[in-house]
């Protein structure tokens, strides 16, 4: 980083010695000697944040939960699925297998008569492959086998799955495939797939295991077969079919080779020498057999969903998973599918997690819990983390969108989705929508504009706003397209129709308005700043009436000013005291206005935990300046490090974050604070929150001009479109070049607003000195020293903490030049130190010190 380097001097007269830091061509004459000498779901906070009906069928609650340890956000979408119309239906992206984001799933079979009201996504899978990592069955295909856990650390120890009923009712539960081959006409049971083998087991491991090769050891024989007319893995074969193929491959017992799994084909792994020695005969070219069997339960379901482990069954906790293990203990997002009890209702179950101040996750046994907390029949555990995503079609909607927030800030692909589905054909009007733009009552003559926010159909699906005809009862006023034209005082109703659907606003006229307010009243403002001025109207009963505001004049009273016709002042340039007034009808009203005057601080940054520190693609931290560290005025300043050099490529930005956004007074001519630079040319900005909540950026200075060292005092003009109240809510140093991502450290003091041009003025501001990380002091005396003064107990540096730094203090031969030595590590870059020489130095006569002398100095 570069400084621009000061010469200066200090020129001190002493009764004896004078002493000399050299430096950089600078002298510095010193006063010296003196002639005399950082759990179950149960809410200690809770919220509904939203209810929403999707269909007639459907529904979803999002709630927000505060543990008193954890928060969370979960979203419960209840699905009635023993209507008519109404199903939910499993996908997986094509061609398989591939991966798609939820709500793409969804596009690909929403149509006409398969309308999908809201999704979840589905079982685990393995992201390098994409591969589903459990059951997936279609119509009775074994469309993916999968796997099964190994052992009860797993999700799917005990098999589980989610399916529906020919006759439209949800199932869930366990289930547990019969498989066999057959070879030189005796049938032997397959006891597990796609696992690894335990002791006296025969496993199968198909072509869609997450490994290419078997992973087992020499206690045992393989037997790998190929050439089946249907692959295992497919569409192709059904529960119940039988396939045969030929043998490819033995692999011996005691051989401790992997086996590959033939594309067409399986491998038979057989464990323990007894059980290998029953199949001593097989040879290259035998024939085998295989089938596989579905559960009796699941023999005539639509398709299965196989995932876990189940976590709520007979509307109990049942957790079939180790719940000591990782899987189980990680606080993470989570998402279930569930059940009531006759496979009527089913729930797609989701939490957040991962997102600090928003929702922590749970654990497993925490999502169980909740999950029986809601009466929930059956429930088993699906993909969660970033996975996690649920999605719903709110009102007026064509398709769903997501409702909850992946842990990864967008929709994580994944391999297969469940789907709530009305099959019923688009229907006649049925819902409308419609609302005033304006609340209030309306005076004879002026209108109000009319927006229908959606028509629907009796399955809630949105059908052509177009459609929507507005008239007008109770002959009160007419309707001119969209915009209502009051022309009586009385009561009548705005109507909305569309076939047999009617939606009735209520609307009043009266004939004047009783009271006028002008907003912003009593307000001071900064000079050469304008302001938006706005006049409403009240009826007697404080009720807001609607009136043509082109019928107001503007005007003000004093020097504050020019106002235009439609109430935007520009203010003058000089301090001024008046008023803005409105006439209506003849009736005039004011609020007062202050130009310029005395300026508003707003933080003189005196407390560390009023600001929080946060970051973007870089690092730092901020705190309360500490003993000699630079201060403009009071005692303390923000010392604010940031650190760009995190290698992240993109804009880098460092901030400080007040925890309670600093509100200002009116609106004034800018916000000024003092910086102590540090000359590495970066970008210092702030943020600033109106009185709408929108957020506006500004600048102290411009693109790579943090470029001083020390004290300035830096502006940032105030957006005259910015609603009031404003309120400062961040500062920060940022960087957009690759080539100047640096580290440094700044020091902020007395943010203030305001309400004229002029700059702050502090007097006497201190200035230090920079030197390197290995800097020597020289410090010469104009007299000889006594050497047994001279130590480094009363010549040495010291931090802002108070702590001395090791370094050697050696006295030359004429013993009138002192050298600190560089410290064995060197002086810590952007930190301030104090040089002390203490009274106890003596003159080679006796002459003490007067004073300690003291001199800070900045590490570069």
């Amino acid at each position: 980083m570069v400084h621009k380097w000061k010469k200066h001097q200090w020129f001190v007269r002493v009764l004896s010695i004078l002493v000399i830091f050299q430096m950089a061509g600078a002298a510095f004459e010193l006063p010296l000697l003196d002639q005399n000498g950082h759990a179950k779901v149960s809410a200690a906070g809770y919220e509904v944040k939203k209810e929403q009906t999707v269909s007639p069928d459907v529904n979803y609650t999002n709630e927000q939960i505060d543990s008193g340890s954890y928060e969370q956000s979960t979203y419960v979408m209840e699905i009635g699925v023993d209507g008519p119309n109404s199903t939910i239906q499993m996908t997986y992206p094509e061609p398989f297998p591939t991966l798609d984001p939820v709500t793409t799933q969804a596009q690909s079979i929403d149509k006409e008569g398969n309308r999908v009201l809201g999704s979840i996504n589905g079982s685990f899978f393995h992201v390098n492959q994409a591969l589903p990592a459990y059951l997936i069955s279609e119509n009775q295909n074994i469309f993916n086998l999968g796997a099964v856990s190994d052992d009860a650390n797993g999700y799917m120890s005990v098999p589980t799955a989610f399916g529906m009923t020919p006759d439209g009712r949800a199932m869930l539960g366990k289930y547990e495939l019969d498989l066999h081959f057959d070879y030189d006409g005796d049938s032997y049971t397959i006891d597990s797939y796609n696992k690894d083998r335990d002791e006296g087991e025969i496993i199968l491991y198909t072509p869609n295991d997450r490994f290419d090769w078997t992973k087992t050891n020499e206690y045992g024989m393989e037997i790998a077969v190929s050439g089946l007319e249907k692959p295992v893995d497919s569409s192709e074969i059904k529960f119940g079919d039988t396939v045969t193929g030929e043998v490819e491959l033995i692999k011996e017992y005691g051989d401790d080779a992997r086996t590959k799994v033939p594309d067409d084909g399986f491998v038979l792994s057989i464990q323990g020498g007894a059980q290998a020695a029953k199949f001593e005969d097989v040879e290259k070219g035998d024939s085998i057999s295989l089938q596989i069997n579905n559960d009796n339960m699941w023999e005539n379901a639509d398709y299965m969903l196989a995932s876990g482990p189940m976590l709520v069954n007979n509307g109990e906790v049942d957790l079939k998973i180790n719940e000591n293990s990782s899987r189980a203990r990680a606080r993470a997002p989570r998402t279930a599918v569930g059940i009531n009890e006759d496979g009527s209702n089913v729930y797609f179950i989701a939490v957040d997690g991962r997102q600090n101040g928003y929702s922590d996750g749970m654990t497993l046994k925490e999502f169980a819990e909740y999950i029986e907390s809601k009466g929930i029949y059956k429930a088993i555990n699906l993909d969660g983390g970033g996975s996690t995503t649920i999605t719903a079609r709110e009102p007026g909607d064509k398709m769903p969108s997501v409702i909850n927030s992946p842990s990864d800030g967008y929709q994580r692909p994944v391999s297969s989705t469940l789907h709530a589905v009305n099959t019923a054909e688009t229907g006649e009007p049925s819902i409308i929508k419609a609302h005033k733009e304006e609340q209030g009552k309306v005076v004879e003559g002026s209108s109000v504009d009319v927006a229908v926010d959606y028509l629907l159909d009796e399955n809630y699906y949105p059908l052509d706003k177009s459609q929507v005809e507005l008239s007008v009862d109770g002959g009160v006023g007419h309707m001119e397209g969209k915009t209502f034209v009051a022309e009586q005082a009385g009561s009548g109703e705005i109507v909305a129709s569309a076939g047999d659907a009617t939606k009735r606003l209520p609307i009043e006229v009266v004939e004047t308005v009783d009271r006028l307010e002008i907003t912003p009243e009593d307000i001071k403002l900064g000079t050469g700043t304008k302001q938006t001025f706005d006049v409403q109207g009240f009826s007697d009963d404080n009720e807001k009436i609607i009136f043509n505001k082109n019928t107001a004049t503007w005007d003000t009273e004093g020097s504050i000013g020019t106002i235009s016709d439609n109430g935007v002042l520009q203010a003058a340039d000089s301090s001024a005291d008046g008023a803005v007034v409105v006439n209506i009808n003849g009736h005039e009203y004011k609020a007062s206005v202050s130009v310029g005057g005395t300026r508003q601080i707003l933080d003189g940054f005196t407390s560390s935990t009023a600001w929080d520190f946060d970051a973007i693609r870089a690092r730092g931290t901020n705190r309360i300046s500490q003993a000699f560290e630079p201060v403009a005025a009071g005692d303390t300043s923000m010392r604010f490090e940031y650190n760009f050099a995190t290698g992240d490529q993109g804009i880098a930005a460092s901030y400080l974050v007040r925890n309670n956004p600093v509100e200002m007074k009116g609106r004034p001519n800018h916000i000024g604070m003092w910086v102590y630079g540090d000359g590495s040319d970066h970008w210092l900005r702030g943020k600033l929150l109106d009185g709408t909540g929108k957020t506006y950026t500004v600048s102290f200075t411009e693109e790579g001009e943090l470029d001083w060292n020390g004290w300035k005092y830096v502006k940032a003009e105030v957006p005259d479109e910015a609603a009031l109240p404003l309120s400062v809510h961040k500062l920060y140093v940022a960087e957009t070049s690759e080539d100047n991502k640096d580290y440094g450290v700044l020091f902020l003091d007395r943010l203030r607003a305001a309400y004229n041009d002029n700059d702050d003025e502090i007097n006497n501001l201190q200035e230090y000195d920079f030197v390197e990380e290995d800097k020597e002091w020289d410090i010469t005396f104009n007299t000889a020293l006594r050497s047994s003064t001279v130590t480094n107990e009363n010549i040495y540096v010291e931090t802002v903490s108070g702590e001395k730094v090791e370094a050697d203090v050696t006295l030359n031969n004429a013993k009138d030049v002192v050298t600190i030595e560089e410290p064995d590590n060197g002086y810590t870059g952007n930190q301030f130190y104090k040089l002390i020489i203490t009274e106890d130095v003596e003159s080679s006569g006796g002459a003490e010190m007067r004073a300690p002398v003291e001199k800070v100095f900045q590490v570069d």
